[in-house]
């Protein structure tokens, strides 16, 4: 079987494909220039993170730690997807409104995660649903609850 998980990786950060991609999510919202500019950065800079990680563990022996870092790969961007939800979803119940920058972010940082997804099995995502949703109630939890034991 050959190893082209890192290949896969690289594939899914491909920075044409992610620029065209995030033009086509700004295009369906209307944000400012700067907005603009800064959303294209950030999603920019994650594809050339992906691409340095899939490029650090190249060879086959990586394999194992390649699987282990998609992991928290994964989690980063699936936490950043719910602190912008959370911004979002605040805004909107208290403004009625959502912020169009923020629901920018949140559909690239879900982009990338759900990329990522496409190079793991139904039960790798299932699990990695599971403990990020576990965690973080657990952290809400006991930012909520400093006094209690962990």
């Amino acid at each position: 079987m050959t190893y082209d998980l890192p290949q896969r990786l690289s594939h899914i950060a491909d920075v044409d494909v992610v620029s065209a991609d995030t033009s086509a999510f700004i295009t369906a919202v209307d944000i400012d220039d700067a907005a603009r500019t800064l959303v294209q950065h950030e999603a920019h800079c994650a594809a050339l993170q992906i691409r340095t990680l899939a490029d650090a563990m190249c060879d086959p022996d990586d394999a194992e730690e390649l699987y282990g870092a998609l992991a928290s790969l994964w989690l980063e961007l699936r936490l950043q997807w719910q602190r912008h939800n959370d911004v979002a979803n605040y805004d909107l119940m208290r403004h009625g409104e959502a912020k169009p920058i923020d629901l920018v972010r949140g559909s690239i940082s879900s982009y990338y995660f759900q990329r990522i997804e496409s190079l793991l099995q139904p039960d790798q995502i299932q699990c990695l649903n599971q403990r990020a949703l576990s965690l973080i109630d657990s952290l809400r939890h006991s930012m909520s609850h400093p006094d209690e034991a962990v």
